[in-house]
């Protein structure tokens, strides 16, 4: 069997781990020239779910490396109103267990032993179906592939889903969000609320507006696995309707955004964008804000979906590990041994169950329904 693979951040490499473990052939296609080539997230939060994907599919020697320079995590999550003055724990799940890590750091980790099976600067453009049962994809450096399957974990903007579900329904909510980090210097350890030092900070405004704080703190650093050196920084976003940036959001550069951001929350308690003026330019990135429904079930093909490209969902700090959860999930049935299409089938048939249960608990807590 040979598996091709749109999209190196997490999941997709996940997969290919636990594909290629079996003896499965897989090339996975990233639309970026390296694996660098721009900010790709910062500090995420892995559950239970996805951290067990993780640790039954990936080598034993990349999970512990993992481990080893993940987050040094000192409390939980909670909550504040703008004047910082009172703290809020709130109570989580059981399964939000899990760890958390520098996004780019982990996906590092992932593909140093896939690199012979990754193509950068080949995104997707299109597919189709073959009369004898596989597929062939289009890449936007000019090339094809064909496989028995392929798998989209290409995110929220699925190029994939795209053509699969021509009809489904992502809906882009009317708030914006600026995301940025900044270096966890002694003035950014002074300027940041402690609970945001050691966990996870969200500050609620009356009118829509939000802030999250997160310090990431490594455990070990990156450089004694062999890597990139990577320092310890506060993970900020500032999420904002839609008019307070304005309709050129998109369009600014990183100075921009900074100071847009930073002016969001001009009137709150000033160490806040202070902090956030403290930014690195280089990792201040927009983005909008996704939910999506449940999609009818559809007629299994050579063609499904992992993640984000199935399912969106608001940030909550959920969707890191059901994604890498459907890339266990989607591992597990292709090496069952069962017929390719019934693999898939018994995969989609669960994945929409949580995944979209995921996506309404991802909605609650986005609107701070804990």
């Amino acid at each position: 069997m040979r598996v091709l693979i749109i999209g190196a951040g997490l999941a997709g490499p996940c997969l290919a781990h636990g594909l290629r473990r079996h003896g499965v052939d897989v090339e996975l296609f990233e639309r970026d020239p390296a694996i660098d080539a721009r900010a790709q997230g910062y500090r995420i939060h892995i559950n239970g779910d996805g951290d067990a994907a993780l640790r039954a599919w990936l080598p034993a020697e990349a999970y512990e490396q993992g481990l080893a320079t993940s987050c040094r995590v000192g409390g939980g999550v909670s909550v504040t109103r703008p004047d910082l003055r009172h703290f809020t724990e709130i109570d989580l799940p059981p399964d939000a267990g899990g760890i958390t890590a520098d996004r780019l750091t982990l996906r590092r980790i992932m593909l140093r032993d896939l690199m012979d099976a990754t193509r950068f600067g080949a995104g997707f453009s299109r597919y189709e179906l073959l009369d004898d049962g596989t597929v062939r994809i289009f890449l936007t450096d000019g090339s094809t592939a064909e496989g028995d399957l392929l798998v989209a974990t290409d995110g929220v903007n699925s190029g994939v889903r795209r053509q699969l579900l021509p009809g489904f329904s992502a809906t882009v909510l009317d708030d914006r969000l600026i995301y940025g980090r900044t270096p966890l210097t002694a003035q950014a350890r002074e300027l940041a609320p402690s609970p945001a030092l050691e966990g996870f900070l969200g500050v609620v405004g009356a009118d829509g507006r939000r802030l999250a704080l997160a310090a990431q703190r490594f455990r070990r650093s990156p450089t004694d696995f062999g890597l990139p050196a990577a320092d310890d920084y506060i993970m900020w976003g500032v999420t904002a309707p839609a008019g307070v940036y304005g309709p050129e959001l998109f369009q600014f550069g990183a100075a921009d955004l900074l100071e847009l951001a930073a002016r969001a929350i001009a009137d709150w308690d000033p160490s806040l964008s202070a902090l956030v003026r403290l930014g690195e330019p280089g990792y201040v990135v927009p983005g909008s804000i996704y939910v999506s429904e449940r999609p009818e079930p559809w007629t299994p093909t050579p063609v499904t979906l992992v993640g984000d490209a199935a399912h969106p969902m608001a940030p909550a700090g959920i969707s890191a590990g059901v994604a890498l959860h459907d890339a266990g999930l989607l591992a597990s049935r292709l090496v069952s041994g069962a017929p390719l299409l019934d693999a898939v089938r018994s995969y989609e048939t669960e994945m929409l169950e949580y995944g979209f249960a995921a996506v309404a608990t991802a909605t609650r807590n986005y609107a701070g329904d804990y």
